[in-house]
C-alpha cells in the first residue's frame, strides 16, 4: 500500500519532467517519444567563427616594379640644358627664292629648361615641355642678292649684315624614346618668337646680268673689292640708281618675326654619374642647324 502511494506521489512529477522535456525538444506530439525528436531536429549550427576569421587575410600589396614592367609610378622631372650650333643658310635654300645670294654660316646658343613626365603605358618613353631662350647669329658675308623675277641689271643690290642676329624665345613638345640606361632619341616640334637686332644695308651694283652676278659690284668699289670706306662715302640723298648709288639702311626689317623649330636628335645618358645627359640635334630653327648640348635633370 505505502509503495503505491509512493508511485502516485512522483507521477505528477513525473509527468511534468516529461512534458518540460519534450517542450524543449520542440514542442513534440504527445504520443512522440523525446528519442524521435532528438533525431529528427536539425543539427544545431557551429558557432560563428570571429569577423576576423571570417574575413580572408588581405593579400599584400604588390611591390613597385622597376621601369621594365611600367608599374612604377614616377612623378615629373624638372631639368635644364645649355644648347650650341652651328647655324646654316645653304646656296640651294636660299636658292628657292633668290637668284643671287651669300650663304649664311654661323653659330647659335641657348638655354633650355624642361618638365619631363614618364609616359603610362610606355615605362622608357618620355614626354617633355621644353622653354628655351637663346641668341642666333643671322649675318651673312657681304655679297650680291637679287629675288627671283627681277631684273639684273636694275635690282642686284650689294648687301651688308651688320650685327644682325636673333634674340629668341620658343616653347617646344618633345618625345624622347630611351633603348636602354645608355642610349636614346628625341623629337618634336614647337613655335618661338625671334626679336630682330642689327642692321640690313644695301647698295646697287653697277653692270650685272644674270651671268656676272657673282662678279659685278657697285660702281665705287675699285679693284673688284668694296671697302666700308668707299661703301660709307654714297650715304646721302638722291636718285639711287646702279650708276649712282647711295647706301641705305632696309627699312623693311620687321622687329620681330615667328620662329618654327623642328628637331630631332640623339641622347646619351652616363649612368654612374645620376641625371647628367648629352644630346645631339639636327633640325630647323628658322635656318637649318646642327649642334648639341648637355643638360641636368632632377
Amino acid at each position: 500500500m505505502a509503495r503505491r502511494l509512493t508511485i502516485v506521489a512522483f507521477a505528477p512529477l513525473f509527468i511534468l519532467g516529461s512534458g518540460a522535456a519534450a517542450r524543449a525538444q520542440g514542442e513534440a506530439a504527445p504520443n512522440q517519444p523525446v528519442e524521435a525528436l532528438a533525431a529528427k531536429a536539425p543539427p544545431a549550427e557551429a558557432p560563428a567563427a570571429s569577423a576576423e576569421a571570417a574575413v580572408p587575410p588581405a593579400e599584400a600589396p604588390p611591390l613597385a616594379a622597376g621601369p621594365a614592367t611600367g608599374t612604377l609610378v614616377i612623378p615629373p622631372h624638372f631639368g635644364g640644358a645649355f644648347r650650341a650650333r652651328w647655324i646654316t643658310l645653304p646656296h640651294w635654300f636660299l636658292g628657292m627664292f633668290t637668284k643671287a645670294n651669300q650663304a649664311v654660316s654661323s653659330y647659335g646658343v641657348g638655354f633650355e629648361g624642361f618638365r619631363r613626365k614618364r609616359d603610362a603605358e610606355n615605362p622608357n618613353r618620355f614626354w617633355e615641355v621644353s622653354l628655351g631662350l637663346g641668341y642666333q647669329n643671322m649675318s651673312a658675308p657681304d655679297g650680291n642678292w637679287l629675288g627671283k623675277g627681277h631684273d639684273a641689271s636694275l635690282d642686284t643690290d650689294w648687301v651688308q649684315f651688320k650685327n644682325f642676329g636673333f634674340w629668341t624665345v620658343d616653347l617646344s613638345f618633345l618625345s624622347r624614346q630611351y633603348f636602354n640606361d645608355v642610349f636614346g632619341i628625341h623629337y618634336g616640334a614647337g613655335l618661338g618668337l625671334a626679336i630682330i637686332q642689327g642692321d640690313v644695308l644695301r647698295t646697287k651694283s653697277y653692270n650685272c646680268t644674270d651671268q656676272t652676278l657673282s662678279e659685278c659690284r657697285p660702281i665705287v668699289c675699285t679693284g673688284g673689292v668694296c671697302t666700308e670706306t668707299e661703301l660709307k662715302g654714297t650715304e646721302g640723298s638722291g636718285r639711287i640708281s646702279p650708276t649712282t648709288p647711295h647706301r641705305y639702311r632696309e627699312g623693311s626689317v620687321p622687329g620681330a618675326i615667328p620662329i618654327l623649330n623642328l628637331v630631332f636628335g640623339f641622347d646619351f645618358r652616363i649612368p654612374q654619374v645620376k641625371g647628367l645627359e648629352f644630346r645631339i640635334d639636327a633640325g630647323f630653327f628658322d635656318a637649318l642647324f646642327l649642334g648639341g648640348g648637355v643638360g641636368y635633370i632632377y
